[in-house]
């Protein structure tokens, strides 16, 4: 009804979880809308509807229905504009944060073969525990976080925060050494998981063909254009070694000419 010229991202928080957990999250809720109004939003979209009250009054107290008559400084075209298109950001880059990236990227890609394109999910280090919310998970936040995860390992990242847990020094590289490590310990996380986390009959099932089509992805040399592409292509295939057959195939088909392998391989007219 604010004849947005543009919406701010899904608010991801749920709000159910201690009181000292929703709080926080609340926090972040409206700090995140803040932002966006700043960098010109006209609203938001929330996966909760008791988000609403959090994130309205951001754009109420603004008094405009939107924001058509703000001005902006112009759009340059730069050689540092072009750069930061492929550059990393200057930002925190941790061993906890690689471990959370991770975690949920695989229990994302294991609910997608299981037919729930969205998801609430939380890294397997929290669960059971309440001051940690869940977080509304979709294709597109599946997206990103493997694609951080490639943008770490391959343009080598530097972390900036010690790990005692796997001796990780800050000014050291994420390499394939530390990211194969993770994603073995993640994985193991989830398979020892109550139902309630992971689904039991999903271990032996989807969760190690979402494992192989995160390490592919993670580790493969070009970037893929979509994470989504890789699980469309194992809908409703629970044998792995006829997944690794097809993400192979649609591998060598992209990097051959650009093409991506799309169609259901089990429709056969």
């Amino acid at each position: 009804g604010r004849r947005a010229l543009w919406q701010g991202g899904m608010e991801p928080n749920i709000p159910v979880g201690s009181a000292a957990g929703v709080a926080a999250g609340m926090r972040r809720a409206k700090g995140g809308g803040e932002r966006e109004q700043l960098a010109g939003a006209s609203g938001k979209w929330v996966a909760h509807w008791k988000m609403v009250h959090i994130v309205r009054p951001v754009w109420d107290e603004v008094g405009a229905d939107n924001q058509l008559e703000r001005k902006f400084p112009p759009l340059t075209h730069t050689q540092e504009d072009a750069d930061g298109l492929v550059l990393l950001e200057p930002a925190p880059r941790t061993v906890r944060g690689a471990r959370d990236l991770l975690s949920v990227a695989l229990q994302y890609g294991n609910a997608f073969e299981r037919g729930f394109q969205a998801a609430a999910l939380k890294p397997a280090d929290f669960f059971g525990n309440d001051d940690v919310l869940y977080l509304m998970e979709d294709m597109a936040t599946g997206e990103i976080r493997v694609s951080i995860l490639w943008e770490w390992l391959h343009k080598g990242a530097q972390l900036t925060e010690d790990d005692p847990k796997t001796s990780v020094k800050a000014g050291d590289t994420f390499d394939l050494a530390l990211f194969a490590r993770l994603l073995d310990e993640e994985y193991e996380k989830l398979l020892v998981a109550r139902d309630r986390d992971v689904h039991d009959d999903s271990k032996t099932t989807t969760l190690p063909i979402a494992r192989e089509i995160v390490a592919t992805y993670v580790t493969n040399r070009a970037k893929l254009p979509w994470y989504i592409d890789l699980l469309n292509l194992n809908l409703n295939n629970h044998d792995l070694a006829n997944a690794r057959s097809r993400i192979r195939s649609y591998i060598e088909a992209f990097e051959r000419d650009g093409t991506r392998i799309t169609e259901n391989l089990d429709f056969v007219v």
